[in-house]
C-alpha cells in the first residue's frame, strides 16, 4: 500500500529563508523560488503554498501579479508532478485541507491565483480588449489548464471535486462571456485543428469531461476519452434554456450550482441561469458503447445513453 505523505511542521525551517513576512514582489519571489528549488519536496511545499497564500491577499501592480503567476507556474508544475498520487478511492492518503489532497490543495490555489491576476489584469487595462494580447492569453491558457489537472485528477484517482471547482469554472466563463471575450452562439464552431486558444471550446471541454465521468459513473480514466474531447467539444454547443423550452432530457449546465453538467429528465419546462449543453454526436456514442460494453452498470441512471442519443437527434434547436 502506497505511504500516505505528510509535512513535517518542522520541516518549514530547515535550510529556508523566512517568507511569512518576506517583500512581496516579483524579483523577491523568484529569488526565494529559486532557493526552493534546492529543496526536498518536504520542505519546499509548504513554502510554495505559503507563497501562493501570500499572493492572493498582496496588493501589486496587475503586471507585476502576472510576472509572479509566470514565475510560479514552473515549480507549482514540478512540486505537483512530484507527489506521490492516491490509491484510488482512499480516502485517508495525502490529506490537506478541506478534504483535498496536497496535490489538490496546490492546484486549487494555483487557480485562484490565475483568476484573480486575469481579474486584476483586465481592471487595469479598463474596456480595451485586444485579441492578440500576449499576457492576457497566456492568462486564460494558464487558468484553463489548471481547471484541467484539477478535473482529470480526480476522475483519473477516483477522488471529490474540491469544493468550489465547477462553481469556480462556472464564473469564470460568464465573466468571460460578459465581457464579450466570447462569441457565445450556437451556431458558431472553431475548426477542432485549430491551434489558436479558444475559451468556448476549453470550456465545453471541461463540461464534456464533467458530463462522462458523471454517466460512466467514473468507470473510466480520462486516457480513454481525454484526446477526444477538443473535437466533441467544437462540434457541440451551448444555447440558452429558454430555446430549449419543451425539449426532452436535456443537459443543463446551471451556472450557480458548484456541478458538472447534469442531465434533467422529462421536458424542461422552468428556465435556469446557465445554459443547455447539446454534446456531439461522438460523445453521445462513447456514453453509449461504454454502456453496453459492461463497463458502466445497467442501474446507473438507467437510460441515460437514450436520452442522450434522442438530445443529439434533436441537436438543431
Amino acid at each position: 500500500m502506497q505511504q500516505e505523505f505528510s509535512i513535517d511542521p518542522q520541516s518549514r525551517a530547515v535550510s529556508a529563508p523566512r517568507i511569512d513576512s518576506a517583500p512581496m514582489s516579483a524579483d523577491a519571489v523568484a529569488e526565494r523560488l529559486e532557493h526552493l528549488g534546492g529543496l526536498p519536496l518536504k520542505q519546499a511545499l509548504p513554502m510554495l503554498l505559503l507563497e501562493l497564500s501570500r499572493l492572493r491577499e498582496a496588493r501589486m501592480d496587475a503586471e507585476e501579479r502576472v510576472e509572479l503567476m509566470q514565475a510560479l507556474k514552473r515549480p507549482v508544475l514540478k512540486a505537483a508532478a512530484s507527489l506521490p498520487k492516491p490509491t484510488p478511492g482512499s480516502r485517508t492518503a495525502l490529506r490537506a485541507a478541506e478534504g483535498m489532497t496536497l496535490e489538490q490543495r496546490l492546484i486549487h490555489m494555483m487557480i485562484g491565483n490565475l483568476r484573480q491576476t486575469l481579474y486584476d489584469y483586465d481592471r487595469a487595462q479598463g474596456s480595451r480588449l485586444v485579441e492578440d494580447d500576449g499576457r492576457r492569453v497566456w492568462l486564460l491558457q494558464q487558468v484553463f489548464r489548471f481547471f484541467v489537472r484539477q478535473m482529470r485528477y480526480a476522475v483519473d484517482w477516483e477522488r471529490p471535486w474540491p469544493v468550489h471547482t465547477w462553481q469556480d469554472l462556472h464564473d469564470l466563463f460568464v465573466y468571460l462571456v460578459v465581457r464579450g471575450s466570447v462569441p457565445l452562439d450556437s451556431a458558431f464552431t472553431v475548426a477542432v485543428f485549430d491551434d489558436e486558444f479558444d475559451a468556448a471550446v476549453e470550456y465545453k471541454r471541461l463540461l464534456l469531461l464533467g458530463l462522462v465521468d458523471g454517466l460512466t459513473q467514473r468507470r473510466a480514466q480520462t486516457d480513454a476519452y481525454f484526446h477526444l474531447l477538443k473535437r466533441w467539444a467544437a462540434d457541440s454547443s451551448l444555447v440558452e434554456p429558454e430555446k430549449a423550452m419543451g425539449r426532452q432530457d436535456v443537459i443543463a449546465v446551471q451556472v450557480t450550482q458548484d456541478a458538472p453538467p447534469q442531465l434533467v429528465r422529462g421536458k424542461l419546462t422552468i428556465s435556469f441561469r446557465g445554459w443547455v449543453l447539446r454534446p456531439a454526436e461522438g460523445c453521445v456514442s462513447f456514453i453509449a458503447q461504454m454502456r453496453r460494453s459492461g463497463r458502466v452498470s445497467a442501474a446507473a441512471g438507467g437510460g441515460a445513453e437514450a436520452a442522450l442519443e434522442a438530445g443529439a437527434a434533436q441537436r438543431q434547436i
